[in-house]
């Protein structure tokens, strides 16, 4: 297992928006919105989980954070001793009052409630908070990576002081986690703290690498930030750390002076900006400036680092401030350049298809006509983002009017309607009651308004996204034909590695998909017998991703297009493998690639053979040669 400390912002108002991000559903569908949920309008299409349904809380009368009125009455009382603990406080206090970590399990392990709660509760108690208000959710919405999330109240409920964590935290969380492995049976996992002949020992570093539980960090680059990769997933887009991190950083790396530092990045079109915290990467990005830190993009790159071998730090000479020729970006190596070419499809780093499948004038002509279709959708990009504000901004002042005049209009409904309602309630309860009764009706139509107009709000920011994603996906939603094949390349990119594991076929798909489906959602003219399936006897349901399921009789799933990739829903599915394999023909110009389990790859690549379809893994080669020998052995006999 291992610890992170989420660290909040030093301001703060609630815990609403750590509540509903822990246990949140982040994809509801238009059909089932929940109340005081943020999921209007269409579906949304981004990458995120499936759903919280296993959650609990410490110290507040079993109150479960999955139910949404059991979670306000939560958000309710832990704002509530915050704020009680600030109105004591002599000064205001700019420190956050609650505390944000996430508990880890290695790929593979699958706790159950029962051992996350006791996970939880034993990391309450090492911080401090045992008596503290707190709630847990957990998140599969990984299969490799189960983990919970914990949300607490710095503040004692009865006291009303300032109750933990301890300084150090980061090392008190370690060490639990491994006593929790012990306990529970967990393999255990790298940290400062060990497990050596059953004893938790706290190692230094070097002793860490020594023993192999830890690698050298100097010989190996960062990731991305967490904020660059969660970038990447929203915009569709390559971030500027990752670019920096697989093209650019070993031309940095390679220098050996400031100067020559300072030209490498200008030869790229990149500004260093020295801040107090260490260096900062800056170049233009479509119409904005982006940035990230030179730590993030690789270890070495570290301010400290980079004194420790040019010197002290050095600006840009001042020849080097107007731009010339000399230090010029190069025609298409800046990151503007690069995002350009991953739109496009022309990078070969695009990969939106495992390789090129197929040969002949008329592939070759679909590939042309493929990237001056993407080129033109690009451009009509670039073109709508950098017009958009305008239309955004004043969509946004026509929404607020629009809510204002509700607002005033159900203020004065109520307003009229005060005298009459109390009336009639005071008959049946007491002036009193009545009175009480009124308030929480006239609260409740004003909370029924606040969150319509919440939703409608970030129906119209999500509706004006431009980012590439989401826009890609508002002219896939419209028909357009380069869109949908772009969305299919970036939903293949997303899943690319975890599809090899699992039994599919890929190649080029260079034609844009036409659907023959009748009313009957079969394909037009061939009977359906109830047994066999195959191509001609599926039935045909388009999903809101823009792929197409191919279903037997039974209306089960076997099939599934998404454009660079047909997925087999069950890997020993030996019809649907043959109908992917005569699909997947003629899609991707009678050449595959196989993914799934070395038996299944092996297994279709005999068949694809026997079927006359080329097989382009590098791996299964040696079956064409197999093929050949007995080809060879028939003809002599």
């Amino acid at each position: 297992m291992l610890a992170k400390v989420i660290l909040l912002k030093k301001s703060w108002k609630t815990v609403a928006s750590a509540a509903n991000y822990v246990v949140d559903d982040l994809k509801k569908t238009p059909e089932q919105p929940e109340p005081g949920h943020d999921a209007v309008g269409d579906a949304v299409h981004y990458l995120a989980r499936e759903g919280v349904l296993e959650a609990a809380s410490f110290n507040m009368e079993g109150l479960n954070p999955t139910d949404p009125d059991d979670r306000r009455q939560i958000i309710k009382l832990m704002d509530g001793t915050a704020r009680s603990w600030a109105a004591r406080s002599k000064a205001s206090p700019k420190t956050n009052p609650f505390y944000h970590v996430v508990l880890s399990w290695k790929e593979g392990e699958q706790p159950t409630m029962d051992q996350a709660t006791a996970a939880a509760a034993k990391a309450f108690k090492a911080v401090g908070m045992a008596n503290n208000q707190a709630f847990f959710a957990i998140h599969r919405d990984k299969d490799h990576h189960h983990h919970l999330h914990i949300i607490a109240n710095r503040v004692h409920p009865d006291h009303l002081i300032l109750t933990g964590p301890p300084r150090y935290d980061f090392l008190v969380l370690d060490k639990t986690c491994r006593e929790i492995e012990l306990e529970q049976g967990w393999q255990h996992d790298n940290g400062p703290h060990v497990v050596i002949d059953g004893q938790i020992k706290r190692l230094s570093h070097a002793l860490r690498r020594q023993l192999g539980l830890e690698t050298d960090k100097s010989l190996a680059p960062y990731a991305p930030a967490v904020k660059a990769r969660m970038g990447e997933v929203k915009a569709g887009l390559p971030s500027l750390a990752g670019w920096l991190k697989n093209k650019v950083a070993p031309e940095l790396l390679a220098t050996q002076t400031w100067q020559a530092f300072h030209n490498a990045c200008a030869a790229r079109g990149l500004s260093v900006v020295k801040v107090k915290s260490g260096l900062i990467f800056e170049t233009a990005m479509l119409d904005k400036t982006t940035q990230t830190k030179a730590s993030a993009v690789h270890y070495a790159l570290s301010l400290g680092r980079l004194q420790s071998r040019f010197g002290e730090y050095q600006p840009p000479s001042i020849a080097m401030a107007p731009a010339t020729s000399a230090n010029e970006p190069r025609p298409g190596s800046t990151y503007n350049d690069y995002v350009a070419r991953i739109a496009c499809g022309t990078d070969p780093d695009s990969q939106e298809y495992p390789g090129r499948t197929g040969q002949g004038d008329q592939r070759d002509q679909a590939r042309l006509d493929r990237a001056s279709a993407r080129t033109a959708l690009f451009a009509q990009y670039t073109s709508e983002k950098y017009t958009a504000k305008d239309s955004r901004k004043a969509a946004r002042l026509k929404l607020r009017g629009l809510h204002q005049t509700e607002k005033s209009d159900l203020l004065k409904q109520l307003a009229a309607a005060k005298a009459e309602t109390v009336a009639t309630l005071q008959n049946q309860y007491g002036s009193q009651i009545a009175r009480l009764l009124w308030a929480a009706q006239r609260t409740a139509a004003m909370e029924d308004l606040a969150d319509r107009q919440r939703q409608e709000r970030l129906a119209l920011t999500r509706a004006n996204a431009m980012e590439w994603l989401p826009w890609l996906e508002r002219q896939a939603d419209l028909g357009n034909e380069a869109a949908i094949a772009a969305l299919r390349g970036l939903r293949y990119r997303a899943q690319r590695n975890k599809n090899k594991q699992k039994a599919g076929i890929e190649g080029e798909d260079l034609s844009p998909t036409k659907l023959p489906i009748s009313p009957e959602n079969g394909i037009t003219g061939f009977a359906k017998p109830p047994s066999h399936f195959d191509i001609r006897t599926a039935q045909l349901r388009i999903t809101p991703e823009h792929s197409i399921e191919y279903l037997d009789a039974r209306g089960q799933v076997r099939l599934t297009d998404s454009g660079p990739r047909i997925h087999l829903a069950q890997e020993n599915d030996q019809q649907a493998m043959q109908a992917g394999l005569l699909l997947a023909s003629q899609k991707y110009g009678g050449e595959v690639f196989i993914t799934g389990s070395l038996a299944f790859r092996e297994w279709a690549a005999k068949e694809a053979l026997r079927m006359g379809i080329k097989v382009r893994n590098p791996e299964l080669v040696f079956l064409t040669v197999e093929k050949h020998a007995i080809n060879d052995m028939n003809l002599e006999i």
